[in-house]
């Protein structure tokens, strides 16, 4: 190795000892590269992340920029292999003040992001435990798996019509205080399309889960960051009247860290309600009073199509239109509870409806507190009033020209207020634009007065829960023999030709 300091000798040239002190510069730059790429990207394939860095009956994240917000793939694993990933893989997307839910198949969801040589994990008979299939079965369903062909990786309707998903969720808070959140998208979203023309925000971010270990890392490509422990997504759409932090977290083990850790704003005050494999997304919104006080909020409610609408415009608003008509709503300890009929919801899922599993049943879609919490005492305020639309005949006196009226939310479940005035005979004037010139949707508002949300309490906290739709009970793992993306990234090999070339340069 040539020595990095000039021999003792006054034979030594100042031109040599210059080229090696440069030689020894540029050898350090490279180096300095290292690092740097390490801290910033994911040191190994998505397959072995996933296989090596998750254990089983926790959950992990991807997460992508979409729209004017971004979107999170829960991932639940099994404890049947060590890639098993459990049904359903939920998918949810956030931007401005929306919130989207999928469920998705988990062997497309391998095939598409973790490796293309999947297994579909298939029940042995109609005995075949479900408790590695889905983290919170606790005993025999027999109403888990049912897709008609558990062979395929398709969704029933995939060819005929490109169906691509279970389904899900699709809710707006349309209104907080008078102010809209709809963009304009002939103003580039910066204002609400309303009259009311208020200023929106779209400052989407992401970061983990304070309490955790705080491990994140972006995917070689940049389509995707990894959490390990949680994620938090944070959104501010209405500066002075509305933000919102969301979370969702792998374990309850890190559930409890980030409880402990009062840097995760408003999260004490979620409650512990569970989703599918534990696919929680507790979404806290802080709403800020009137001038005087008082608080209004106003949220509407659909059910997403699992077709695409564009291609199957009528189709995919017939099933929709059949979930929102089967809506319902009551109130049970302080919590609005929101079902669809689960008949219907199979309908729209192209799967079959099953006797004893699915008729005169309901499935919940979502859970919203009927109190708000004060943040500056941290008092639970019962809201003063809380309503749901209804759809009915414009003849009839108790509704508007356009089938509308908004009543207060029964308390008693077995008689729920129903979206639908007279179910046995559906109006079908809410989404029909020429009854009064306008349409809505199954809808729900939260007014508190002013004594009740006084302006002293700075802000106050409400958190809703959505409950993700099922899918059929197929969990998926990667073949155990095809050695999967095992193979150094793109990113690995570059840090190793810098660290190469460095080395040349020293010896």
């Amino acid at each position: 190795m040539r020595s990095l300091h000039p021999p003792h000798s006054s034979s030594v040239s100042l031109g040599k000892m210059l080229a090696d002190w440069r030689r020894l510069s540029l050898a350090f730059l490279l180096l300095s590269f290292v690092p740097r790429i390490f801290a910033e990207k994911c040191s190994s394939t998505t397959y072995e992340w996933w296989r090596d860095d998750i254990r089983s009956g926790n959950r992990a994240f991807l997460v992508e920029l979409e729209m004017r917000g971004g979107a999170v793939l829960c991932l639940s694993k099994g404890f049947g292999s060590s890639t098993e990933l459990l049904d359903p893989v939920i998918r949810s997307i956030m931007h401005t003040a929306n919130f989207d839910q999928q469920s998705k198949m988990p062997c497309s969801v391998l095939g598409g992001y973790i490796s293309p040589n999947v297994d579909i994990n298939i029940p042995n008979g109609t005995t075949a435990s479900t408790a590695r299939r889905r983290l919170l079965t606790g005993e025999e369903d027999i109403c888990a798996a049912s897709r008609p062909d558990l062979n395929t990786c398709k969704y029933p309707m995939q060819d005929e019509l490109g169906q691509w998903s279970w389904g899900g969720i699709a809710y707006q808070i349309g209104q907080v205080n008078g102010n809209c959140t709809t963009p304009d998208e002939e103003k580039d979203g910066a204002v609400c399309h309303e009259n009311a023309r208020n200023e929106l925000q779209h400052d989407w971010k992401h970061s983990p889960v304070y309490g955790g270990d705080e491990i994140s890392c972006d995917e070689v490509d940049a389509k995707n960051t990894r959490y390990l422990s949680g994620v938090l997504f944070s959104q501010a759409p209405l500066l002075d009247d509305m933000k919102y932090p969301m979370y969702m977290v792998s374990s309850e083990v890190d559930r409890l860290a980030a409880l402990d850790d009062t840097r995760n704003a408003g999260l004490q005050y979620a409650r512990e309600m569970k989703g599918e494999n534990g696919c929680d997304a507790e979404i806290v919104y802080e709403f800020f009073p009137k001038p005087g006080g008082g608080i209004s909020v106003s949220l509407s409610q659909v059910m997403g199509c699992t077709i695409p609408e564009d291609e199957n415009k009528e189709e995919c608003k017939r099933k929709s239109r059949a979930i929102a008509d089967s809506t319902s709503a009551y109130i049970s300890n302080d919590v609005v509870v929101v079902p669809v009929k689960q008949s219907t919801l199979r309908e729209s899922q192209y799967l079959p409806v099953r006797p004893n599993c699915d008729q005169g049943t309901n499935s919940t879609t979502i859970k919203m507190s009927t109190q708000f919490i004060c943040a500056a005492t941290g008092e639970r305020i019962n809201i003063t009033s809380v309503k749901m639309s209804q759809a009915g005949s414009p003849d009839n006196q108790l509704f508007d020209a356009g089938g509308k009226r908004v009543v207060e939310i029964s308390r008693d479940q077995s008689n729920p207020t129903t979206f639908q005035f007279d179910p046995a005979n559906p109006s079908d004037c809410w989404y029909k634009n020429s009854c009064g010139g306008w349409s809505f949707g199954p809808g729900f508002s939260f007014e508190m007065d002013a004594a009740s949300a006084p302006e002293s309490c700075g802000s106050f906290y409400w958190d809703p829960l959505i409950l993700s739709v099922a899918g059929d009970g197929m969990a998926a793992s990667v073949k155990a023999s095809s050695g999967a993306n095992e193979s150094p990234t793109a990113l690995q090999g570059f840090s190793v030709l810098l660290t190469i070339t460095a080395l040349n340069f020293l010896l």
